[in-house]
């Protein structure tokens, strides 16, 4: 217990310290020293512009001036490399509060640009001010959240095939750029031009190749010790593999070709979705943190410093994982406008307004992607965890929908860390740990060794599986892409007329063509459990309350129905007793059932109810049992 407070104090400090040095390199984020013109410095050379349609921005401050501010006007200068003699020029009238802001004309993917800004007239000096080199235009990615966004690359097991692949040449059209920890008390839309560099020498914006052969001396945990590491593994990794993976099924769409990906990396680990709201929208919803465990005046401060600098820049979308959080807290119902069902769609809104206030720029309907909560990732609150998921549709039971429109997401209740937190320490094997010790790796492909984690298992290792399965639901929703952007939907229910079977059945219009129902085999023998499936006996709570009647609840075994749309519960452990609800994945770590994850690791995606061959997991359900069907709580509806 010795051993476990110090590690825990050393990881506050070390968090605390690696904030604070940030802060302390970057203490005032507004506007820029008095020159002639500068480009904010959410833009740098080897970034990526959002492609056409759309008109990506480019914005700055301007200063020194002969007189009135907005008397002056900023000139903006495009030149491409392959054709150095022509440029295009964009002029801007500076604003009263010294910022400047133009359009510029919808370009296709690709390119090699330059691109520079001078204050052409009203100011003292007309040379040119800023400029950016290498710039091309792609798909820009806003992602955003607490620690499972903001863990590095390097804590994955999936880290060094990745390296590799880069190495050898591949993921070359992504782009990334970090940004640091910036809490601010009032919005700030302009920022210096070195914040979040993931080297001291570099620019902020750096493709994967550089990223891969820029190294730092950096210690990158309290344990891990100061060693030369490639800075691209200080990204973050649920940010890193959705553009890894999305490059991937762009480039089966396009006959191996994938646009340039930029990839913005803005997160904080430990915070509530309240810090990243904009503070007037929370009132949208009741039951939220603000003034309550959270102090009124931190609401809306990582929206104010770590998302207002981007929502003037053109993007394509968003990418979400938080949550954790926010478990504890009230899951809450968007019909009700309560808790984080209200919140997650809340927020999303309130972003997409402030994207697309300029015509042209970011749709008004920008996609946006949501990581739900892992398993094994509740903070301790097991019994909120199956409600918390649902929440995170906006109490739908699937996106999109009409709260959470031209929305993606991926299931991770069953991509938690294989390993328990008995393998959470350095020296785990050896470690206050009865006999026998956990072995960590033993003959798994999931090793201990090979990938740390980092705070144990509340940050999954396996990030690029759950990452693969939100760039397969981008490419159907926003792309246009053919297959599944989600496994299997619950439609309804019905009850066999002796009363032993539960006919669950799924919603055939999200099945695509050749995608059938399947029920993976699954262990009985670690109890029930591993069917990941409960019928209530008595009393239950409703989905979005704590489950306090754990007691009603008895899992019962699944299989496959020849349909190809539906399986079949057995209701035989219940002796007879009449059924009145049902749930699904509804645990916080739901599948292996009993088995002793200090020993033997749990397979990833091993629930038993899939898409196939998509291999897509069931979304979580929660349906009362009336009359023998099935009656979802609304805004969901399961009654066919």
């Amino acid at each position: 217990m010795m051993a476990l407070s110090k590690l825990v104090v050393s990881l506050v400090l070390w968090l605390a310290l690696r904030s604070s040095l940030t802060m302390a390199k970057h203490p005032h984020p507004g506007p820029l020293s008095p020159i002639p013109a500068r480009f904010s410095g959410v833009f740098d050379h080897n970034m990526v512009l959002q492609r056409a349609p759309a008109k990506a921005a480019v914005f700055g401050v301007a200063g020194n001036f002969t007189g009135d501010p907005t008397a002056a006007t900023v000139t903006v200068e495009v030149t491409s490399a392959a054709d150095s003699d022509t440029s295009k020029s964009y002029t801007a009238t500076v604003g009263d509060d010294m910022t400047w802001k133009v359009l510029l004309d919808p370009a296709e993917a690709g390119g090699d640009y330059s691109i520079s800004c001078a204050c052409t007239a009203g100011c003292v000096n007309s040379s040119v001010g800023g400029k950016m080199e290498n710039v091309t235009f792609g798909d820009v990615y806003f992602c955003s959240g607490q620690s499972n966004m903001e863990l590095l690359l390097h804590f994955t097991f999936s880290r060094n095939d990745t390296l590799a692949a880069i190495a050898k040449g591949m993921y070359q059209n992504i782009r990334v750029r970090q940004f640091p920890h910036n809490a601010q008390p009032e919005p700030v839309y302009t920022v210096k031009t070195d914040m979040g560099a993931l080297h001291p020498d570099a620019p902020t914006w750096l493709g994967a190749g550089q990223a891969l052969e820029l190294e730092e001396t950096m210690s990158i945990c309290p344990w891990c010790g100061k060693t030369n590491r490639s800075v691209l593994v200080s990204f973050s990794a649920a940010c890193w593999y959705f553009g890894q993976a999305l490059t991937d099924e762009l480039a089966k769409m396009n006959n191996g070709n994938a646009p340039p990906i930029g990839l913005i990396a803005s997160s904080v680990g430990g915070t509530m979705i309240e810090l990243w709201t904009p503070v007037e929208k929370l009132a949208n919803c009741k039951n939220t943190s603000c003034g309550d465990r959270i102090n009124i005046t931190q609401c809306g401060t990582l929206y104010n410093g770590m998302v207002a600098p981007f929502t003037n820049m053109t993007v394509k979308g968003y990418v979400w994982y938080q949550g954790e959080n926010n478990v504890f807290a009230d899951t809450g119902n968007s019909m009700e406008q309560t808790g984080y069902g209200c919140m997650l769609p809340n927020m999303v809104s309130s972003w997409r307004e402030a994207w697309s206030v300029e015509p042209g720029t970011t749709d008004a309907m920008a996609p946006f992607g949501v990581y739900t909560l892992a398993a094994g990732t509740s903070e301790g609150h097991g019994t909120h965890m199956g409600g918390f998921r649902w929440s995170e549709t906006a109490n739908y039971g699937v996106v999109p929908n009409d709260a959470m429109p031209n929305c993606f997401m991926a299931s991770g209740y069953d991509l938690g860390d294989p390993w328990d937190k008995n393998c959470y320490f350095r020296n785990c094997c050896t470690h206050g740990v009865v006999e026998p010790q956990p072995p960590c790796s033993g003959d798994t492909r999931w090793s201990w060794w090979a990938t740390n984690y980092f705070m144990g298992p509340i940050h999954p290792r396996p990030k690029l599986p759950f990452a693969t399965r939100l760039a397969q639901a981008a490419a159907v929703v926003v792309y246009g892409a053919e297959g599944l952007a989600t496994g299997p939907v619950i439609a309804g229910c019905s009850m066999s007329t002796d009363g032993s079977t539960l006919a669950v059945h799924f919603n055939t219009s999200l099945l695509t063509s050749g995608q059938k129902v399947i029920v993976q085999d699954y262990d009985p023998s670690l109890e029930m459990m591993a069917s990941a499936m409960e019928v209530c006996a008595g009393e239950a709570d409703p989905p979005y309350a704590p489950d306090t009647k754990d007691g009603n609840w008895t899992f019962v075994n699944v299989k496959a129905d020849t349909s190809g749309s539906a399986i079949m519960v057995d209701l035989s452990p219940l002796n007879g007793a009449k059924p009145t609800a049902v749930r699904y994945a509804w645990q916080d770590y739901p599948c292996c059932g009993a088995l002793d994850r200090t020993y033997t690791p749990c397979p990833m995606a091993s629930c038993p109810v899939m898409a196939s061959p998509a291999m897509l997991p069931a979304m979580p359900f929660f349906a009362l049992l009336q009359d023998g069907k099935c009656k979802c709580i609304p805004p969901q509806i399961c009654d066919k």
